[in-house]
């Protein structure tokens, strides 16, 4: 949907009238993006009744209102080292991070999460099975550690600690160097511990990672247990031998032995250096760690059309991350971290990963982000003989931000409408593409508009603008049972729209639709998987004025040939529950286009359940892995 100005939710009455909204123009984003918590105080009143408590206990800290608390280790000024590690085994717990962030409280090392101050946890124990090394965390949390290919395996025992009793619900993942090596399936407070013993000879960086279970992250106490690093090499430079002395032979002296050498140092690896704010005026590869703390200061600033590759770069601001504006940027980044930190502004919302604004050409791929605005691109200068025009794949993206900060580390109900990626005004694109991308978006965690939106843009007649593959896991409003009018992938957004197609996507609980044509032609909705329950494990039903799995329509009333409008071959399952009828679902609307061979999954007598989400999930994964993709960093 098209970019408008900061505004409350929309009323029921102003989501039906969609085609004002392409009557208005948004002016250039200059925002900024979240992070870290103000110490908690829960509201007993907003708390899922089921977990309420009579007298506050640990559990009680696993119990979420809705606001924002997570920790991330992104002080300003820090500088990570590597402790050296030792032949033979070593404890994980006794190495730095290079990153972390934990879902409640900081990540605890050698304790149970606990709540949420730090050092607040106890012996770790599973089952009654007790450890007194690793870490104690909570979903949803990652660490990652250097390990410099010195070591062979790395074990581990996971399990939900036994400070919150038989709750929570998690699944445990370790990855090295991007490659997914253990999954422990979904675990609760019932499941003993489960052991984690892989090989990871030669692999530099290693990721541990739990998730939430698709669910909530009540009382997700998780701990990796006796965290060990197995048989490690660490080579120590070796003083040359030196020659055998020679036997005398008289009369002559026995000569003295020439004194050994002193062994060289062992090498320390130099500290991650953390650099301020980056104004980039020519061509050329950049890498590094750069953080900005003023939201009105982009972390990146891009001041040329010369080619720009940004790589295996760590980013944090609280501001846009990325700012290629009117340069008319030939922008490649490839490979990095982006991570949004709170403005404590209240006139500001999170900023964009990337905010590109007349460009010429730009390749987005293998990034990860994370509270951010996601990727906005405004303009593309034409033809101009270069490879490529916009090209954004295998990117993983959590908890797109739209809501405007509180200005003392929350949010508002206020916010601006943001996508993960939006097209504005990009004409007769060649080759464009948005493929393979991960989107996952956890309710009163985040507020997205169209996680993928089309607005005022087109192909060509022989290179449509291909969105295809993507994996879109949930889109919300910051209260997700408010009037909401976003959804999924949003084509046809503006009246000059056409030649656009979605093919083979995985959308999930997106609330209002899943993929939708509001206008335009020659737009193509073929093999699609669209899913939702429509309300939250908790029972919170999301947006009662919700829409289809799919729509054609056509908001502009311009005169177009329907014909070119055209869902085919989709798979749907789209529940619309409201307090009346809990049943309720619309898995289709065409009233300007054509509909064949689509398959719905109630009519088939088959429910839509939160295993069937999973199991769309899972199947996406295999697709991924079976096409040879890596999503997120490598």
């Amino acid at each position: 949907m098209s970019p408008i100005a900061p505004t409350a939710p929309l009323s029921p009455l102003a989501k039906t009238a969609r085609p004002l909204r392409w009557l208005v123009w948004c002016a250039p984003l200059i925002l900024a993006a979240c992070s870290g918590p103000s110490v908690p105080q829960e509201p007993v009143a907003t708390r899922p009744a089921q977990e309420s408590v009579a007298q506050p206990t640990t559990e009680q800290d696993s119990v979420y209102d809705g606001t924002d608390r997570s920790w991330t280790d992104v002080e300003a000024g820090t500088r990570l080292t590597q402790e050296s590690l030792a032949t033979g085994n070593n404890m994980l717990s006794n190495s730095p991070w290079t990153a972390a962030s934990n879902g409640w409280g900081p990540t605890e090392r050698n304790v149970s999460n606990g709540g949420y101050g730090a050092k607040d946890g106890r012996t770790m124990s599973v089952n009654g099975k007790k450890y007194d090394s690793g870490f104690g965390a909570h979903s949803k949390s990652s660490m990652t550690f250097n390990v410099g290919g010195m070591c062979n395996r790395f074990i581990s025992d996971v399990g939900i600690d036994d400070e919150v009793g038989d709750k929570g619900s998690v699944v445990f993942q370790v990855y090295a160097d991007g490659v997914k090596l253990f999954d422990s399936g979904r675990m609760t407070g019932k499941d003993a511990a489960k052991t984690v013993n892989v090989d990871i000879a030669g692999r530099k960086a290693l990721k541990l990672m739990v998730t939430d279970a698709g669910d909530n992250n009540h009382y997700d106490h998780a701990n990796w247990g006796g965290a060990i690093l197995v048989d490690c090499n660490v080579a120590k430079p070796v003083a040359p031998a030196t020659a055998p002395t020679p036997i005398p032979t008289p009369p002559a002296p026995v000569p003295a032995p020439a004194p050994a050498p002193v062994p060289a140092p062992v090498p320390v690896p130099a500290p991650i250096v953390v650099n301020g704010p980056l104004v980039i005026t020519k061509g050329g590869t950049y890498s590094g760690e750069y953080l900005s703390n003023d939201p009105s200061v982009p972390v990146i600033q891009i001041k040329t059309s010369e080619p720009v590759i940004l790589e295996n770069c760590t980013l944090r601001g609280r501001g846009h991350l990325i700012n290629a504006a009117w340069s008319w940027a030939n922008l490649t980044v490839r490979n990095c971290k982006g991570y949004g930190l709170n403005p404590n502004d209240a006139g500001r919302i999170p900023g964009r990963f990337l905010n590109a604004e007349g460009i010429t050409s730009l390749l987005i791929e293998n990034n990860f982000m994370e509270k951010t605005a996601g990727i906005y691109v405004n303009t593309w200068k034409g033809n101009t003989g270069l490879p490529m025009t916009v090209v954004i794949r295998n990117n993983l993206a959590r908890n797109i931000e739209g809501r405007f900060s509180d200005g003392n580390g929350g949010f508002q109900d206020k916010f601006y409408r943001v996508q993960f990626v939006q097209l504005n005004n990009m004409r007769d694109l060649s080759g464009a593409e948005i493929a393979w991308n991960r989107v996952e978006n956890t309710a009163r965690q985040s507020h997205v508009e169209d996680v993928i939106n089309i607005h005022d843009s087109n192909g060509t007649p022989s290179s449509p603008i291909r969105i295809h593959n993507n994996l879109i896991n949930g889109a919300f409003s910051g209260r997700p049972d408010a009037t909401y009018s976003g959804g999924g992938i949003m084509m046809g957004d503006g009246c000059n729209s056409g030649y656009t197609e979605a093919t083979g996507n995985t959308v999930l609980e997106t609330s209002n639709y899943g993929i939708a044509v509001a206008g335009g032609h020659h737009q193509k909705i073929s093999g699609n998987t669209l899913l939702a329950l429509g309300k939250l494990s908790d029972g919170t039903l999301l947006d009662a004025d919700s829409d289809s799995g799919f729509y054609l329509r056509n908001y502009c009333q311009t005169p177009t040939d329907v014909s070119t409008v055209i869902a085919e071959g989709n798979t749907v399952g789209w529940g619309t529950p409201s307090a009346s009828n809990p049943d309720a679902r619309w898995d289709w609307s065409v009233t300007a286009g054509v509909e064949r061979n689509n398959t719905s999954i109630q009519a088939a007598n088959r429910a839509v359940n939160p295993l069937l989400l999973a199991q769309a999930i899972t199947a996406w994964e295999g697709r991924a892995k079976a096409a040879g993709m890596v999503i997120g960093t490598r």
